[in-house]
Protein backbone atom coordinates (compact mmCIF):
# COMPACT_ATOMS: atom_id res chain seq x y z
CA UNK A 1 0.00 0.00 0.00
CA UNK A 2 1.14 3.44 -1.12
CA UNK A 3 1.66 6.26 1.20
CA UNK A 4 1.28 10.16 -0.53
CA UNK A 5 2.98 12.23 1.32
CA UNK A 6 4.52 15.93 0.62
CA UNK A 7 8.26 16.29 0.91
CA UNK A 8 10.04 19.76 0.55
CA UNK A 9 13.06 18.53 -0.79
CA UNK A 10 14.93 22.07 -0.35
CA UNK A 11 14.84 21.43 3.54
CA UNK A 12 15.97 18.06 2.94
CA UNK A 13 19.99 18.77 4.24
CA UNK A 14 20.99 15.57 2.55
CA UNK A 15 19.43 16.65 -0.86
CA UNK A 16 21.09 20.32 -0.63
CA UNK A 17 24.80 18.50 0.12
CA UNK A 18 24.52 16.43 -3.00
CA UNK A 19 22.95 19.06 -5.34
CA UNK A 20 26.60 20.88 -4.58
CA UNK A 21 28.38 17.60 -5.15
CA UNK A 22 26.69 17.30 -8.20
CA UNK A 23 27.31 20.77 -9.44
CA UNK A 24 31.36 20.61 -7.56
CA UNK A 25 31.46 17.19 -10.33
CA UNK A 26 30.26 19.58 -13.36
CA UNK A 27 32.41 21.86 -12.73
CA UNK A 28 35.44 19.88 -12.42
CA UNK A 29 34.45 18.20 -15.86
CA UNK A 30 34.50 21.73 -17.48
CA UNK A 31 37.54 22.84 -16.24
CA UNK A 32 35.74 25.47 -14.20
CA UNK A 33 37.96 27.13 -11.37
CA UNK A 34 35.18 29.45 -10.37
CA UNK A 35 33.09 27.07 -10.03
CA UNK A 36 34.74 24.87 -8.19
CA UNK A 37 35.80 27.60 -5.58
CA UNK A 38 32.19 28.47 -5.70
CA UNK A 39 30.52 25.21 -4.24
CA UNK A 40 33.54 24.78 -2.01
CA UNK A 41 33.54 27.57 -0.11
CA UNK A 42 29.63 26.51 0.37
CA UNK A 43 30.61 22.47 1.43
CA UNK A 44 33.11 24.33 3.89
CA UNK A 45 30.68 27.09 5.37
CA UNK A 46 27.68 24.94 5.76
CA UNK A 47 28.67 21.13 6.01
CA UNK A 48 32.90 20.97 8.06
CA UNK A 49 33.04 19.38 11.30
CA UNK A 50 30.87 21.01 14.17
CA UNK A 51 27.94 22.64 11.78
CA UNK A 52 24.85 21.42 12.30
CA UNK A 53 24.07 20.51 8.80
CA UNK A 54 27.22 18.39 8.93
CA UNK A 55 25.61 16.76 12.34
CA UNK A 56 22.18 16.44 10.41
CA UNK A 57 23.81 15.12 7.23
CA UNK A 58 25.77 12.60 9.57
CA UNK A 59 22.05 10.85 10.64
CA UNK A 60 21.37 10.50 7.19
CA UNK A 61 24.45 9.10 6.17
CA UNK A 62 24.37 6.39 9.67
CA UNK A 63 20.75 5.03 7.78
CA UNK A 64 21.76 5.26 3.82
CA UNK A 65 24.93 3.53 4.38
CA UNK A 66 23.37 1.20 6.14
CA UNK A 67 22.06 -2.07 4.14
CA UNK A 68 20.94 -5.71 4.77
CA UNK A 69 20.66 -5.75 8.53
CA UNK A 70 17.91 -7.54 10.36
CA UNK A 71 14.56 -5.92 11.67
CA UNK A 72 15.10 -5.90 15.03
CA UNK A 73 18.90 -4.17 14.20
CA UNK A 74 17.21 -1.83 12.06
CA UNK A 75 14.36 -0.91 14.30
CA UNK A 76 16.85 0.04 16.90
CA UNK A 77 18.78 1.80 14.83
CA UNK A 78 15.65 4.20 13.28
CA UNK A 79 14.86 4.76 16.83
CA UNK A 80 18.14 6.11 17.98
CA UNK A 81 18.95 8.15 15.24
CA UNK A 82 15.64 9.52 15.49
CA UNK A 83 16.87 10.26 19.12
CA UNK A 84 19.76 12.25 18.06
CA UNK A 85 18.06 14.04 15.26
CA UNK A 86 15.36 15.32 17.39
CA UNK A 87 17.87 16.92 19.96
CA UNK A 88 19.25 18.77 17.31
CA UNK A 89 17.83 22.44 17.23
CA UNK A 90 15.54 22.97 14.46
CA UNK A 91 15.34 26.33 14.28
CA UNK A 92 19.14 26.73 13.97
CA UNK A 93 18.34 24.17 11.11
CA UNK A 94 15.85 25.95 9.25
CA UNK A 95 17.95 29.15 9.30
CA UNK A 96 20.95 27.23 7.91
CA UNK A 97 18.93 25.68 5.45
CA UNK A 98 17.56 28.88 4.47
CA UNK A 99 21.00 30.85 3.97
CA UNK A 100 22.57 27.94 2.02
CA UNK A 101 19.21 28.20 -0.19
CA UNK A 102 19.37 31.58 -1.02
CA UNK A 103 23.76 31.15 -1.12
CA UNK A 104 22.73 28.44 -3.61
CA UNK A 105 20.56 30.39 -5.69
CA UNK A 106 23.08 33.89 -5.49
CA UNK A 107 25.90 31.48 -6.38
CA UNK A 108 24.61 28.90 -8.59
CA UNK A 109 21.45 29.48 -9.65
CA UNK A 110 17.94 27.79 -9.22
CA UNK A 111 18.96 25.02 -11.99
CA UNK A 112 21.42 23.53 -8.79
CA UNK A 113 18.17 22.07 -7.14
CA UNK A 114 17.38 20.14 -10.58
CA UNK A 115 20.14 18.29 -10.26
CA UNK A 116 19.57 14.30 -11.18
CA UNK A 117 20.41 12.80 -7.68
CA UNK A 118 19.94 8.95 -7.90
CA UNK A 119 19.08 7.95 -4.51
CA UNK A 120 16.61 10.76 -4.49
CA UNK A 121 13.39 8.83 -2.82
CA UNK A 122 15.52 7.27 -0.26
CA UNK A 123 16.92 10.87 0.82
CA UNK A 124 12.78 11.77 0.84
CA UNK A 125 11.70 8.88 2.60
CA UNK A 126 14.44 9.53 5.02
CA UNK A 127 13.58 12.73 5.45
CA UNK A 128 10.00 12.20 5.77
CA UNK A 129 10.83 9.45 8.56
CA UNK A 130 12.99 11.94 10.56
CA UNK A 131 10.24 15.10 10.58
CA UNK A 132 7.09 12.85 10.63
CA UNK A 133 6.07 14.34 14.21
CA UNK A 134 3.11 15.60 12.38
CA UNK A 135 1.71 12.37 10.72
CA UNK A 136 -0.85 10.46 12.43
CA UNK A 137 -0.15 7.04 13.90
CA UNK A 138 -1.03 4.87 10.55
CA UNK A 139 0.87 6.79 8.13
CA UNK A 140 3.59 6.89 10.66
CA UNK A 141 4.14 3.08 11.12
CA UNK A 142 3.28 2.82 7.26
CA UNK A 143 6.82 5.17 6.73
CA UNK A 144 8.77 3.37 9.47
CA UNK A 145 8.25 0.05 7.50
CA UNK A 146 8.99 1.78 4.23
CA UNK A 147 12.61 2.95 5.80
CA UNK A 148 12.97 -0.78 7.61
CA UNK A 149 12.49 -2.05 4.15
CA UNK A 150 15.92 -0.18 2.95
CA UNK A 151 17.53 -1.04 5.50
CA UNK A 152 16.66 -4.96 5.17
CA UNK A 153 16.84 -4.98 1.38
CA UNK A 154 19.37 -6.84 -0.33
CA UNK A 155 22.01 -4.66 -2.50
CA UNK A 156 20.67 -5.60 -6.09
CA UNK A 157 23.82 -4.48 -7.30
CA UNK A 158 26.27 -7.21 -8.88
CA UNK A 159 29.38 -5.46 -8.61
CA UNK A 160 30.98 -4.61 -4.93
CA UNK A 161 32.74 -0.36 -4.31
CA UNK A 162 35.87 -0.89 -3.68
CA UNK A 163 36.59 2.00 -0.93
CA UNK A 164 39.00 4.47 -3.12
CA UNK A 165 41.07 6.96 -0.68
CA UNK A 166 41.92 10.44 -2.21
CA UNK A 167 45.65 9.45 -3.13
CA UNK A 168 44.45 6.93 -5.43
CA UNK A 169 41.91 9.45 -6.74
CA UNK A 170 44.54 12.35 -6.94
CA UNK A 171 46.33 9.52 -9.04
CA UNK A 172 43.35 8.57 -10.81
CA UNK A 173 42.84 12.00 -12.13
CA UNK A 174 46.90 12.46 -13.10
CA UNK A 175 46.66 9.51 -15.69
CA UNK A 176 43.46 10.64 -16.86
CA UNK A 177 44.77 14.03 -17.70
CA UNK A 178 47.77 12.65 -19.08
CA UNK A 179 46.09 9.89 -21.27
CA UNK A 180 42.42 11.97 -22.11
CA UNK A 181 44.06 15.03 -23.81
CA UNK A 182 41.38 15.07 -26.72
CA UNK A 183 37.09 15.49 -26.27
CA UNK A 184 35.76 13.07 -23.18
CA UNK A 185 32.54 11.40 -24.97
CA UNK A 186 28.96 11.23 -23.02
CA UNK A 187 29.55 7.98 -21.68
CA UNK A 188 33.01 8.76 -20.03
CA UNK A 189 31.54 12.12 -19.25
CA UNK A 190 28.53 9.92 -16.80
CA UNK A 191 31.71 7.50 -16.39
CA UNK A 192 33.64 10.14 -14.50
CA UNK A 193 30.71 12.13 -12.91
CA UNK A 194 29.72 8.98 -10.87
CA UNK A 195 33.56 8.29 -10.26
CA UNK A 196 33.56 11.69 -8.69
CA UNK A 197 30.50 11.91 -6.85
CA UNK A 198 31.56 8.09 -5.82
CA UNK A 199 33.02 9.97 -2.94
CA UNK A 200 29.46 11.08 -1.34
CA UNK A 201 27.38 8.55 -1.84
CA UNK A 202 29.23 5.59 -0.67
CA UNK A 203 29.39 4.34 -3.99
CA UNK A 204 25.68 3.68 -5.12
CA UNK A 205 25.54 6.11 -8.31
CA UNK A 206 28.60 4.45 -9.73
CA UNK A 207 27.71 0.78 -9.25
CA UNK A 208 24.65 1.45 -11.03
CA UNK A 209 26.12 3.03 -13.66
CA UNK A 210 28.96 0.94 -14.47
CA UNK A 211 26.26 -2.22 -14.40
CA UNK A 212 24.48 -0.95 -17.18
CA UNK A 213 27.58 0.52 -19.05
CA UNK A 214 29.46 -3.24 -18.71
CA UNK A 215 26.17 -4.54 -19.68
CA UNK A 216 26.06 -2.19 -22.92
CA UNK A 217 29.72 -2.36 -23.95
CA UNK A 218 29.12 -6.34 -24.03
CA UNK A 219 26.54 -6.21 -25.71
CA UNK A 220 28.11 -4.02 -28.22
CA UNK A 221 31.21 -6.28 -28.87
CA UNK A 222 29.18 -9.39 -28.80
CA UNK A 223 27.66 -7.75 -31.79
CA UNK A 224 30.89 -7.33 -33.63
CA UNK A 225 32.15 -11.02 -32.82
CA UNK A 226 31.70 -13.52 -35.56
CA UNK A 227 33.07 -17.19 -36.32
CA UNK A 228 36.00 -16.34 -37.90
CA UNK A 229 39.89 -16.26 -36.43
CA UNK A 230 41.15 -13.03 -37.51
CA UNK A 231 43.33 -11.31 -35.08
CA UNK A 232 40.43 -8.67 -34.53
CA UNK A 233 38.02 -11.19 -33.75
CA UNK A 234 39.94 -12.64 -31.31
CA UNK A 235 40.97 -9.45 -29.89
CA UNK A 236 36.72 -8.47 -29.33
CA UNK A 237 36.60 -12.21 -27.46
CA UNK A 238 39.33 -11.00 -25.25
CA UNK A 239 37.59 -7.50 -24.26
CA UNK A 240 33.92 -9.23 -23.85
CA UNK A 241 36.24 -11.77 -21.06
CA UNK A 242 37.75 -9.08 -19.15
CA UNK A 243 34.02 -7.30 -19.47
CA UNK A 244 32.97 -10.75 -17.93
CA UNK A 245 35.83 -10.88 -14.88
CA UNK A 246 34.36 -7.32 -13.57
CA UNK A 247 31.40 -9.05 -11.46
CA UNK A 248 34.03 -10.87 -9.04
CA UNK A 249 35.80 -7.61 -8.97
CA UNK A 250 34.79 -4.98 -6.70
CA UNK A 251 35.16 -1.30 -8.55
CA UNK A 252 37.86 0.59 -8.16
CA UNK A 253 40.05 3.24 -10.31
CA UNK A 254 41.88 0.88 -12.28
CA UNK A 255 38.61 -0.80 -13.42
CA UNK A 256 37.18 2.54 -14.44
CA UNK A 257 40.68 3.34 -16.32
CA UNK A 258 39.96 0.16 -18.13
CA UNK A 259 36.30 0.76 -18.78
CA UNK A 260 37.39 4.49 -20.01
CA UNK A 261 39.84 2.41 -22.77
CA UNK A 262 37.02 -0.10 -23.86
CA UNK A 263 34.63 2.94 -24.43
CA UNK A 264 37.46 4.75 -26.67
CA UNK A 265 38.45 1.44 -28.46
CA UNK A 266 34.62 0.31 -29.36
CA UNK A 267 33.91 3.87 -30.17
CA UNK A 268 37.05 4.15 -32.43
CA UNK A 269 35.56 0.74 -34.01
CA UNK A 270 32.07 2.68 -35.09
CA UNK A 271 34.36 5.43 -36.83
CA UNK A 272 36.17 3.34 -38.54
CA UNK A 273 32.50 1.52 -39.48
CA UNK A 274 31.18 4.92 -40.42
Amino acid sequence: MEIQMKHNKKRNTAFLYECLVRELTKAILKEDKQGQTKVKGLLREFFTKGKVLAKELDLYKSLLESKELNQDFSRRLMVETKKDFDELDRKDIFNEQTALINKINKALGNKAFSNFVPNYKDLATIGLYFQNSNLGAKKRIMLEDKVVGYLTRLDENQTEMKPVDSLEFKMFVKRFNETYEHSLLREQKDLLSNFIVSFSDNGLGLKSFMNDEIGRLKETISSHIDESNTPLNENFKKVRAKLDSYSKRPIDSKMVEEVFYIQDLLAEVKRNAD
